[in-house]
C-alpha cells in the first residue's frame, strides 16, 4: 500500500511539472509577439518633418526651383527614392519625376527640365504638407473657393483633368476628375464656376 501510495505521488508531481511547462510554452510566444508588435510600432514612426515643408512661392521648405535635383537632396532625409515619368503628372517632354516616399506614402516628386539636372516643377502630394495660406494637396474645391474670391476652374486639353490657378504664388491645385467634374465646360478654352465642391485635389505643383 505504501508504494502504491508513494507511485501514486511521484506520479502527481510529474503531471503538474509538465502542466507547469506547457502553460510556460503557451504564454512565452504571446509576450514574444506583443513585442515585436511594440517593435514595430516604433520603427514604423515617421521621422521626416512634414512642419519643415511649408508650400511656398517657387518652393518647398527648403527646396527651391532651379536648384540641381543633388541640392534639393541635401535639404531633406528620412525619405525613399523612386523613378516615375513626368508625363504620369501631365508634363511631357520625356523628364523624369523623381518620387519621395515616407514609408509607402508620396510625400513629394521633384521634376528637372527635360536633359538637366535642375529643377523645373515640384509636386505637393502628402496632405500633411501645408500652403502658406492653410490648404493642402487634397483640399476640397470649397476649402479653395473660400481662400480665393470668385476662383475658376480650367480643364487641361491634354488629359482633361481639371485645376485651380494661384497666378500670385504659381500653384496649381490638380484634380484628376474624370466623368464627374468640378466644373462644367460648353467651351473648353474657357474657364468654369465651381460647381462640385467636394471634389479633393490630388497633388499642388510648385512653379
Amino acid at each position: 500500500m505504501k508504494k502504491i501510495f508513494i507511485y501514486l505521488l511521484l506520479l502527481f508531481t510529474f503531471w503538474s511539472c509538465n502542466q507547469t511547462f506547457q502553460k510556460k510554452e503557451k504564454t512565452e510566444p504571446k509576450n514574444e509577439t506583443k513585442s515585436k508588435e511594440r517593435n514595430n510600432k516604433t520603427n514604423n514612426i515617421s521621422t521626416f518633418q512634414y512642419q519643415k515643408f511649408e508650400i511656398k512661392k517657387g518652393q518647398l521648405g527648403d527646396i527651391k526651383i532651379g536648384m540641381t535635383i543633388s541640392e534639393a537632396e541635401q535639404q531633406f532625409k528620412g525619405l525613399k527614392k523612386e523613378v516615375d515619368h513626368a508625363t504620369n503628372f501631365g508634363f511631357g517632354g520625356g523628364a523624369p519625376a523623381y518620387l519621395y516616399y515616407d514609408e509607402d506614402n508620396v510625400v513629394f516628386g521633384l521634376i528637372p527640365a527635360y536633359t538637366t539636372d535642375t529643377l523645373l516643377i515640384i509636386i505637393a502630394a502628402s496632405p500633411k504638407l501645408t500652403t502658406t495660406n492653410g490648404l493642402n494637396p487634397n483640399s476640397t474645391a470649397k476649402d479653395i473657393s473660400e481662400r480665393y474670391a470668385n476662383v475658376k476652374v480650367r480643364q487641361s486639353l491634354m488629359n482633361e483633368w481639371e485645376f485651380i490657378s494661384d497666378t500670385i504664388n504659381n500653384w496649381d491645385f490638380i484634380f484628376m476628375t474624370d466623368e464627374k467634374t468640378i466644373g462644367n465646360y460648353p467651351d473648353l478654352d474657357a474657364p468654369s464656376e465651381l460647381k462640385r465642391m467636394e471634389i479633393k485635389a490630388d497633388w499642388i505643383t510648385i512653379q
